[in-house]
């Protein structure tokens, strides 16, 4: 790859005539997006002529302190899928590609390989979305966040000890810790843990919450999840500059099994030292900002501090388009302005070092801290998102206009700013997060208390403007490059009409432009994945954010919880249901109580069984093997391993007014059959 950073105009021309080109849309294996409009051409390059290219520190940054490439290593997979990056630079920036997050990509494949932060740490950066932390500890290496799969794991393991030196003619792990509940963060923990390196007794850290967050934001909602995950990650879309060029937090995901070896100790405390294998680390619980469970380490021994996914070469999400709970930009900027002023401005760290993007070195030679000046942009960023959000709110404008209004008002220190561009989030998104946090999803115009739904609504405005009308103002949109006008249109249309062919190829077309024109990463593939589904008619199957380990570590009241949300009301109606019931753990010494009652369910942990109309006895590990399907609890019961006391037939009943979730819904209208 070539790094360089003064992007050419004449980089920007037509590839093809966009009115011209043809495509094969029948199927999603033969999908090809179109080339991009001179409109779009015209936006990027306007855009790429605003871009702070003079500065290339995030590139010196990401190339600093290499140890090792991967090269043709099975660690560098990810990277490998990116190979037409290989021969391009930030000067070849392609038409169909927002030239910000062209720069954000061409970042994120720079790294591939082992990286020194300093004498002790050590990082694997580009072998997933996420960094493997490595410390080196008396007997060992500690490893922390071992990334999503366990081949990438075991692999970017593989590729460290090949050049890291033996300690005592081994390379032993002594201790591992997760950052946060999210998967790239612990799912290639069985890749370590049974890498034949784990220590016997070595403990996993994990911060407080983390086994009851990661279920829970992994369970309720887990199936509507991954089938908006397909939109945010555009999962059906190619590696190329008309589909995937970046993951904005890294350049993409690892193939393979999201797994979970259960941390041994949830850090209870708001800080604790831990000592792994006689190193130190200081452990601070930070939830609510960009997790709900969330811990940072400061390391004195290396004078590092790991901000975990806290700070990282962009702006985060306040919400995240798959869905989550909005977390809280406040109590973020408050987290990052404790950590600088204790570390940083005190001069305890030369680095900060963080689960996505490369380390922050202080350079004693020049006059500035640039850590600290880092980490003032990060903070400031997210605070001035929330404060003028809230701002603007307080002075009536609402949470479907606050994104628009927060666009026109970023001081000029952030869009000079890399590291502050909406790579991951995005100003506007992020803006009506903070609204809804504070003042909910309604803007209290009475038309939107009780809305049509969308379908009827969309028809509403086809009816009283006609088909052909609505479309030819649409084109007009389209043809004057106002393609979000031009989606508006063609979205109530294909609404209210979605088998046919010209509406749907219409919003796409739009859609299509619009991501072209895209920074933030899930605006990009959203808009690509909604034009892929539009034109071939096609739903595939969605992520699966739930894996086997994730399952079995899930607490049955949650599980529970889910079977709750899965009872169909107007089937538990028709068929009576009315009981209670308990489920009894033997192994674990754990019961749940329930009722069905008025097309409802509902459970809590007790510590003393009432009397039930039936009780479910089963181990926890029976349980879990039933919800994987790797056994039926008919079986179970005939064999004896699980029992049942009470009206068995209660269990049946309840079990035919369960719905069962595919993930393959629309989000937008499929044609008719």
């Amino acid at each position: 790859m070539k790094i360089q950073c003064t992007p050419s105009v004449l980089s920007l021309a037509i590839f093809a005539s966009f009115g011209a080109f043809a495509n094969d849309y029948a199927s999603i294996d033969t999908y090809e997006g179109k080339p991009a409009s001179v409109h779009t051409i015209n936006a990027n390059a306007a855009l790429a002529k605003t871009l702070p290219w003079h500065d290339t520190s995030a590139f010196d940054r990401t190339t600093h302190g290499l140890i090792a490439e991967f090269g043709t290593h099975e660690a560098g997979e990810l990277k490998n899928r990116f190979e037409y990056m290989t021969d391009m630079s930030v000067d070849d920036l392609p038409p169909t590609v927002n030239p910000s997050i062209w720069r954000q990509g061409m970042l994120n494949y720079a790294a591939g390989g082992l990286y020194e932060v300093t004498d002790g740490v050590y990082q694997i950066r580009g072998a997933d979305l996420s960094n493997m932390t490595i410390y080196r500890s008396d007997n060992g290496y500690v490893i922390h966040d071992p990334l999503l799969s366990r081949e990438a794991a075991a692999a970017s393991w593989a590729f460290a000890k090949k050049h890291l030196p033996a300690i005592n003619g081994e390379h032993k792990i002594t201790g591992m810790i997760y950052s946060h509940m999210h998967a790239d963060h612990f799912g290639g923990s069985r890749g370590v843990f049974e890498s034949g390196d784990f220590a016997a007794n070595a403990e996993i850290y994990a911060p407080k919450d983390f086994i009851k967050e990661l279920a829970d934001e992994n369970v309720i909602a887990g199936t509507a999840m991954g089938r908006r995950a397909n939109y945010q990650y555009g999962t059906t879309l190619d590696t190329n500059t008309k589909g995937i060029v970046d993951n904005a937090l890294g350049l993409g995901t690892s193939r393979g099994e999201v797994t979970l070896v259960a941390p041994t100790e949830e850090i209870q405390e708001r800080e604790k030292r831990i000592t792994i294998d006689g190193l130190d680390f200081v452990a601070i619980n930070m939830p609510g900002a960009e997790a709900p469970a969330e811990i940072v380490l400061y390391v004195p021994e290396y004078r590092s501090l790991n901000t975990a996914e806290l700070t990282y070469d962009g702006m985060h999400n306040i919400y995240t388009f798959r869905g989550a709970k909005v977390r809280d930009s406040l109590v973020w900027t408050k987290y990052l302005t404790e950590l600088k002023m204790r570390f940083v401005d005190s001069g305890l760290v030369d680095n900060i070092h963080a689960a996505h993007s490369a380390p922050v070195w202080d350079d004693k030679d020049t006059d500035v801290n640039e850590i600290s000046e880092y980490m003032t942009l990060q903070r400031d960023n997210y605070g001035f998102i929330h404060n003028q959000a809230m701002r603007l709110a307080n002075h009536g404008v609402t949470i479907h206009d606050v994104g628009r209004e927060i666009e026109k008002i970023v001081p000029q220190s952030q869009i000079d700013t890399w590291h502050t561009n909406g790579y991951h989030g995005s100003y506007s998104h992020n803006a009506r997060a903070v609204v809804n946090l504070y003042l909910g999803y309604h803007d209290m115009n009475p038309v939107n208390t009780n809305p049509l739904q969308t379908q009827d609504k969309s028809c509403v405005y086809v009816e009283a403007a006609g088909e052909d009308a609505l479309y030819k103002a649409g084109m007009t949109h389209f043809n004057a490059g106002e393609y979000q006008e031009a989606s508006q249109l063609f979205n109530d249309l294909v609404q209210c009409e979605p088998s046919n062919i010209d509406y749907r190829f219409a919003l796409a077309d739009s859609f299509e432009q619009q991501g072209y024109q895209s920074e933030t990463m899930a605006w990009r593939n959203s808009y690509l994945q909604g034009a892929a589904e539009l034109r071939t008619g096609e739903i595939q199957p969605s992520i699966k954010l739930a894996s086997p380990d994730v399952i079995a570590n899930t607490p049955t009241g949650m599980f529970l919880d889910f079977i709750a949300v899965s009872l169909n009301a107007p089937k538990a109606e028709a068929a009576g249901l009315d009981f209670n019931f308990g489920v009894y753990h033997p192994d674990l010494g754990e019961r749940f109580y329930g009722e069905v009652s008025n097309a409802n369910m509902a459970n809590i942990e007790v510590d003393e069984m009432p009397d039930v109309d039936f009780e479910l006895i089963i181990h926890k590990t029976d349980f879990t093997k039933v919800v994987l399907g790797e056994t039926s609890l008919e079986s179970l019961l005939k064999s004896g391993q699980a029992g049942v006391k009470g009206d068995v037939e209660l269990l049946s009943k309840l079990a035919g007014t369960l719905d069962d979730f595919d993930g393959l819904f629309e989000i937008l209208p499929m044609p008719k059959k």
